[in-house]
């Protein structure tokens, strides 16, 4: 991962693989961590927690999508992660996933202190 300096969003930026999908990771902090390590961790700790994410999002969106009958595992599959941010100053955690459309294309988001015991809070933005 190579993190390039956004100005306007005042952080540092980087694109990968994650999943089989190309996604965002961003890190608010300032210049002078190892950003690929850090980088690094925010891809260990959303692998590691993977499926506490899955059923987070599930346990508050899918009672909310009432359109079809889908399972959980179908829900969930339709759902594309974009984009994780990582406040090393607040040692926090802000996932941002696309919705393929299923709320309107509003996307959904995912905080999460990596600190504490795993809780997420879930909710859809834009």
């Amino acid at each position: 991962m190579e993190f390039k300096y956004d100005e306007v969003l005042d952080l540092w930026v980087a694109e990968t693989e994650f999943r089989d999908t190309k996604i965002k990771v961003r890190l608010y902090c300032r210049k002078g961590p190892d950003f690929l390590s850090l980088g690094s961790k925010a891809l260990s700790d959303v692998n590691s927690h993977w499926e506490l994410l899955k059923n987070a999002i599930v346990s508050e969106l899918l009672p909310q999508y009432d359109k079809q009958d889908l399972t959980a595992d179908e829900f969930f599959s339709r759902l594309v992660l974009r984009t994780i941010d990582l406040d090393t100053v607040d040692i926090m955690y802000t996932l941002f996933w696309s919705d393929s459309g299923l709320f309107g294309g509003h996307s959904i988001q995912v905080l999460w202190d990596p600190n504490e015991q795993f809780h997420a809070d879930v909710s859809l933005v834009g």
